[in-house]
């Protein structure tokens, strides 16, 4: 199988690793990891697998299990999910890059500047870069004057202190206010997050600017993408400038304006927690640190308030499934593994520009096959066409057998596809295939796309003369695998003939996925009150999700289980 990108996060457990996991999870062919101290979190049902890691303060034990995992898993890229993290994983730079692993985390120079507020506001002035005017005490702000207190070491809007004009510090409870950086209070402002990634050689991806006009708790929920000019040159300024010092990985960076003037605020040395309203604009700064698309905002500076960005909550039930017997996966492949859809218009595409002279455009002819697709009517795909456009049967003929002989050089697989199969073969299962469809056709897509030598065992019904629901389909693949059908599951878009199919071929559980612009959307409700027990099926959202219910069967998750008690 063709080897994938493995990116690992670390302390990748909470809600800001689960802004990277999205970013990962957005790029086709991604492997996620990521690793947290707590056993017990979010990110981790996101990911393609999960590993306890030793706490921070265990440096030693924390060092080894990282360098261990990256060599075990074949790590490509390491991500740090917080702030704490960051020194740790700069100490072992050297030693990945030895080990050909990339590290997104910013030089110690820059990762200072990051954790100091005060520190950093001095090189921005020492840069030329706009701050507000600031005070290492407020003692030094002029009389009358409204400050903010900013603690230095924290992130966003956390622990601000306000001091109205002539307040003593001690009227707040602070004693010592050295712990905190002193700015005029601002009584109205504009705010501006940036995302933005600066990779190994120091080249800066675009920039993906928004106000934010909502936050609660330091995330923003809601936001307007975009901002004037003179916010964005202030902010591309002091992202040149953070580049030349070692900034590295994906960054924020925020920016307050009154009027016409804006001013730097805050830099977070990682990925900023809101980087989802990026990603739902179609700007992934991982796509650009690993050289994928997506990593240009696909809405540029729109005409505010033409857009808007919202961040909400989202709830899923995890059944408690008991599949500990289960040694084996069987797959289906058009519209589970394989977009069949994408793969009929790359056909269709070689088709035109083979027959294009008898033919009409490339658009009325493309556009046309495409309603005939969406409509159902596959089965009479050239017949329907040729009546539709007008053309005689001579066409349809030579349609036909072009269709038959082209094969895109598209990769028509969803990006889960390579790879789930990719952790379920680490994970210690057996993989089968059951495909339905002429089996010339089926063997044309698995050589195109590169997975006929994924599986343990290929079904093509064609070659046998049945079809699912047919359980000799089920039984076979079964005896090919060497494995009984009550240690197989089947993963399927068709509640009749995969999900049903393997159900009453005594499969012990079933999964269903049903993709976007898939040519089935079935009522699941109405089949499990109907047809199939809703007990012995489950739903998946994405192939990762197979991994809440497939555990390791060479048990590389518990490997490294902290020894020390955790806080």
């Amino acid at each position: 199988m063709k080897r994938q990108a493995t990116a690992l996060i670390v302390s990748g457990g909470g809600f800001q690793g689960l802004s990277l996991v999205k970013a990962l999870r957005a790029l086709p062919g991604v492997r996620v990891l990521v690793a947290d101290c707590y056993d017990e979190n979010v990110s981790r049902y996101f990911a393609d697998a999960f590993f306890v890691a030793p706490m921070l303060g265990e440096t030693q034990a924390f060092s080894a299990f990282i360098l261990e995992l990256c060599a075990r898993e074949e790590v490509s890229d390491v991500f740090a999910s917080t702030s704490l993290e960051l020194a740790a994983l700069d100490a072992l730079r050297a030693r990945l890059d030895e080990s050909g692993v990339t590290l997104h985390v910013s030089s110690p120079a820059v990762l200072a500047l990051g954790a100091d507020k005060l520190l950093f506001y001095r090189w921005l002035v020492g840069q030329g870069l706009a701050a507000l005017p600031f005070y290492a005490d407020s003692a030094e702000a002029s009389a009358g004057q409204a400050l903010l207190g900013k603690p230095r070491g924290t992130w966003g809007g956390r622990g601000q202190v306000r001091l109205q004009a002539g307040q003593d510090i001690g009227t707040v409870g602070l004693k010592d206010g050295s712990a905190y950086v002193w700015q005029s209070y601002l009584p109205e402002f504009d705010e501006y997050s940036v995302d933005f990634a600066i990779d190994a050689q120091g080249k800066v991806s675009p920039l993906g600017l928004r106000r934010r006009v909502r936050t609660l708790g330091g995330f923003a929920i809601l936001c307007e993408p975009g901002a004037p000019d003179f916010v964005a040159q202030q902010a591309q300024r002091c992202v040149a400038a953070l580049a030349a010092a070692g900034a590295r990985g994906p960054l924020n960076l925020q920016l307050l304006s009154v009027g016409n003037e804006a001013w730097v605020s805050d830099f977070n040395p990682r990925a900023g927690t809101s980087m989802p309203l990026s990603l739902v604009l179609g700007f992934n700064p991982l796509a650009f640190l690993l050289g994928q698309a997506g990593a240009a905002p696909a809405v540029a500076d729109p005409p505010r308030p033409t857009l808007r960005t919202l961040r909400i909550l989202d709830e899923r039930v995890i059944a408690a499934l008991d599949l500990r017997a289960v040694r084996g996966v069987v797959f289906d492949l058009d519209d589970t593994l394989f977009d069949q859809k994408r793969w009929m218009l790359g056909k269709l595409e070689l088709t035109w520009a083979g027959l294009q002279d008898q033919l009409p455009s490339r658009t009325e002819f493309l556009a046309m096959a495409l309603r005939i697709i969406e409509e159902g009517n596959r089965a009479h795909l050239f017949d329907a066409l040729c009546r539709e456009l007008g053309l005689p049967d001579t066409v349809c003929k030579s349609l036909i057998d072009c269709y038959r002989l082209a094969v895109p050089t598209l990769d028509a697989l969803y990006g889960d596809s390579r790879v789930c199969l990719d952790q379920l073969r680490r994970h210690g299962y057996r993989l089968g295939l059951i495909t339905d469809n002429p089996a010339a056709s089926q063997r044309q897509k698995l050589l195109a796309c590169g997975l006929g030598d994924c599986f343990d065992a290929l079904m093509l019904t064609g070659e046998h003369g049945i079809s699912k629901p047919d359980a000799r389909a089920f039984d076979g693949c079964a005896q090919d695998l060497a494995l009984d059908p009550d240690q197989l599951v089947m993963v399927g878009d068709n509640l009749y003939r995969d999900i049903d199919g393997a159900v009453q071929a005594g499969y012990r559980h079933a999964f269903h996925i049903q993709r976007d612009g898939g040519f089935f959307n079935f009522n699941r409700s109405s089949w499990a009150q109907l047809v199939t027990p809703a007990d012995r099926w489950s739903t998946l959202n994405g192939l990762h999700e197979l991994h809440w219910y497939l555990k390791s069967k060479n048990t590389p998750i518990d490997a490294f289980e902290p020894k020390t008690s955790k806080p």
